[in-house]
């Protein structure tokens, strides 16, 4: 212990640029390590105070003292040959670590001072040359002259200048980034939820009858002798904009593409539309298509379903609007649905993870089921991440917006997902069609009749990103590209 005081004095006084006024021989390594492990405790605090929380405590970071005792090493080697006196090298080892505790305390101060600031390149040159000072001292009370000396301290201020500026060690103290991610991704999820919620829940419930029956009194009637396409959007996740764009972009495609203008009907949960619109509850969805079977021809007339939103593996649609507690969407309700609503030709797209797991409960002969993915597969482009899903950009503003055969539209989307999610190093999400044969021919009665058409223009009602983040739609070629069989 008292050769550790005795170091450990040295070393101070050294800090202070002044000489040791003993000099021990005889040094174990022990007392040397120590020193340099008293150094290190006084520099964590400072690390801390400018590393980005959550903090933990990093097994690369072992690299850092190990570069310290390796630099401290080298020069006391330099040093202790310098005075001819190897015997010393321990010793000038355990100096120069405990000479480190007061430039390392100061600078330890100023980084719990002045958190955040630009200096730390200031502090870190500020060291080098204190560092300097200190190995021209020890050198000079080394060394039997002038010019041993200065060598002396010109090689062991260039060995940890050499080490400062090439080696980039990692620090004890990290960012926990995972932790910080995880928790960044739970604020973000706890602020787009608080942004979601109605302003009045039980004034919007109060008026879900009155909204949906607007709607449906709203929707043009069938024209009879001809194959009407009624259309019903249910955007059912309040808390992200793209799906709600979706649904509210299929009013201009009836109208400009489908010759269905003033038949598409839309369900939305979002607190921006929720004055205007009926929710996407289940028992809404359930309503709304019984009232739309009282608008068509249902012998002869298509219902066109546009389902958007999360999806699990269940399969199930998740359904939100916050604060209400809904009902989730499941595959036998919505085919009881369509089937109590006595709808018999009916195109159904679901934009969302897992939904293939909806096809067959949907399957029929008079039925086309669209899905955005393989049932065991996610689809992409939802986390408030784009004006559109990358199924819904892909489907229906890049695709169905430029040809009103479901078939080239799916094909085209497909295959622009693809290659997207081939630059993007993504699993593919493998978009499915299962198509009934009455369907698949009644769809081509419809397509024969239906005049031509026109791009409408995809306006964002919730601006998710800029428009110049969001892809373009590829030009009109759809319509003159060969129909794969």
């Amino acid at each position: 212990m008292s050769t550790l005081s005795t170091l450990l004095r040295g070393g101070l006084r050294l800090s202070f640029l002044r000489t040791p006024r003993q000099v021990p021989v005889q040094v174990g390594i022990a007392p040397a390590l120590a020193l340099i492990a008293l150094v290190e405790a006084l520099r964590l605090p400072g690390v801390w105070a400018e590393t980005e929380a959550p903090h933990t405590l990093a097994v690369d970071g072992i690299a850092s003292p190990l570069i310290t005792v390796a630099v401290l090493l080298l020069a006391s080697a330099a040093l202790a040959r310098l005075a001819q006196r190897p015997s010393l090298h321990l010793t000038i080892f355990a100096w120069l670590a405990a000479a480190g505790a007061i430039p390392t305390l100061f600078d330890t101060l100023l980084r719990c001072t002045l958190r955040g600031g630009t200096h730390a390149e200031a502090l870190w040159w500020l060291g080098m040359g204190w560092w300097g000072a200190i190995t021209l001292r020890l050198a000079w009370f080394l060394a039997p002259n002038a010019g041993r000396a200065l060598a002396g301290a010109a090689g062991a201020s260039a060995i940890g200048l050499f080490a400062g500026l090439a080696v980039d060690a990692p620090s004890l103290v990290q960012t926990d980034w995972l932790a910080h991610y995880e928790s960044r991704e739970e604020s973000d999820h706890d602020a787009a939820r608080l942004a979601s919620e109605l302003e009045d829940p039980e004034g919007t419930i109060y008026a879900q009858p009155a909204l949906l029956d607007l709607a449906l009194r709203r929707l043009a009637p069938q024209r009879p002798g001809k194959i009407d396409l009624f259309l019903v959007g249910f955007a059912a996740d309040a808390d992200e904009g793209a799906f709600r764009n979706e649904v509210d972009f299929l009013p201009a495609l009836a109208a400009h593409r489908l010759d269905a203008e003033d038949r598409a009907l839309r369900l939305v949960n979002h607190p921006g539309s929720a004055d205007e619109l009926p929710l996407a509850t289940v028992t809404n969805l359930e309503r709304a298509l019984e009232g739309v079977a009282g608008r068509m021809d249902v012998d002869e007339d298509i219902l066109f379903l546009y389902l958007s939103s999360h999806g699990s593996e269940d399969p199930e649609l998740y359904v939100n609007q916050p604060p209400l507690p809904l009902d989730q969407l499941d595959p036998l309700r919505l085919r009881d649905a369509l089937d109590d609503a006595g709808i018999r030709w009916r195109v159904i797209v679901i934009s969302a993870c897992y939904s293939g797991g909806f096809i067959d409960a949907l399957r029929d002969p008079r039925t086309l089921v669209i899905t955005a993915a393989r049932a065991d597969r996610t689809s992409f482009g939802c986390g408030n991440s784009a004006n559109a899903t990358w199924f819904g950009n892909a489907f229906l503003v890049d695709g169905l917006n430029h040809s009103a055969n479901f078939r080239r539209a799916f094909l085209r989307a497909r295959r622009q997902i693809a290659e997207r999610e081939k630059a993007e190093d993504y699993e593919a999400s493998e978009p499915q069609w299962a198509a009934g044969d009455a369907i698949t021919a009644h769809l081509t009665h419809w397509l024969d009749a239906l005049p031509e058409g026109k791009t409408a223009e995809f306006v964002p009602s919730v601006r998710v990103v800029p428009a110049a983040d969001t892809p373009s739609p590829s030009p009109a070629t759809a319509d003159t590209e060969p129909l794969p069989e």
